[in-house]
């Protein structure tokens, strides 16, 4: 724990700027106020999904925060000359491009119900596919701007073992239990968890109920790895090559932001864990601690939901 307190302690001492940090505050929590007031996620920007133009919407709504408090920072630290460079608006264009895509593309549900002989197996289907979708074009994009922009690089923006001490993120897990466990009585949590609804998928494919959980498991696993790479690999460790330690709070923006459509508490918390994260990967040049932490905390929040399904009643 002490190295990931003085990785922050050295960011801050050196990023700290009280009308950067004090707007980034104000205007995401002003986009969280908004959001859960209005249902502006999901009443409005989710009206898009499965829409030609779903992509754009999708590309937009993320890039937009994104580069609010990117540009803001870059004003007040004059260093505005870092948005001239050409390498910056491929990648950030790229990056939020292959994310907008991906949340928007839905083709795929009907294709798959043509390997399913009833609503339980498309219904599963449809559910694997949904947290697998990104991980395999995201893993093909990166690779191909790493190859252009950052091909010295012995990595693919952060997807590494090495260089990395795990037992921190073990302890934050330990932590997190109660907090789970305290949050999973909460109507708005066993509204949202579990993500993999048993009644929805019984005997699929003639399929014990744990077989089909453990396939969910892994794509759900894949899900998370996917938004690290995103997040902590390609807009952390990708862009700090042409923005430094301004690559940070844009990523918490936009982090945030994806966080919507969940429950309040997490968008909140979001913040914190994004900005904890993205100077871990930019320290670290690795995003396995921000895999561990994610993907931890989602089987977690998976367990405690199941336990409230089958024993809070």
């Amino acid at each position: 724990m002490r190295e990931i307190v003085f990785e922050i302690k050295d960011f801050l001492k050196k990023d700290f700027n009280i009308y950067i940090y004090s707007f980034t505050v104000i205007f995401l929590g002003a986009s969280i106020l908004f959001n859960y007031t209005y249902n502006f996620d999901n009443g409005f920007i989710d009206k898009s999904f499965g829409k030609i133009y779903g992509s754009g919407v999708y590309f937009l709504y993320y890039l937009i925060p994104y580069l609010i408090v990117l540009i803001l920072s870059l004003v007040i630290k004059k260093q505005t000359y870092k948005l001239k460079q050409r390498e910056f608006w491929v990648k950030v264009i790229t990056f939020f491009g292959i994310f907008g895509i991906s949340i928007a593309f839905y083709q795929y549900r009907k294709l798959l119900t043509l390997f399913a002989d009833n609503s339980s197996e498309a219904n599963f289907l449809i559910k694997i596919f949904g947290n697998l979708k990104r991980i395999i074009p995201f893993l093909i994009v990166f690779y191909i701007i790493k190859r252009i922009y950052d091909k010295n690089d012995n990595h693919l923006y952060g997807l590494r073992y090495k260089g990395m001490n795990y037992k921190p993120f073990f302890i934050m897990l330990l932590l997190m239990i109660p907090l789970i466990a305290a949050a999973s009585f909460l109507p708005s949590f066993q509204h949202s968890y579990p993500q993999f609804k048993f009644w929805r998928y019984s005997n699929a494919y003639d399929l014990e109920s744990n077989r089909l959980y453990g396939i969910f498991l892994f794509a759900y696993a894949m899900d998370f790895v996917s938004i690290e790479l995103l997040f902590r690999g390609a807009l952390i460790i990708g862009m700090a090559k042409v923005l430094g330690r301004e690559a940070v709070l844009p990523m918490v923006a936009a982090y945030v932001f994806i966080h919507f459509g969940k429950p309040p508490g997490e968008a909140i918390s979001s913040f914190f864990g994004g900005f904890i994260l993205g100077i871990h990967s930019l320290s670290k040049k690795n995003i396995f601690g921000g895999i561990v932490i994610h993907v931890g905390i989602a089987f977690l929040m998976e367990l405690a939901a199941v336990l409230q399904h089958f024993y809070g009643k």
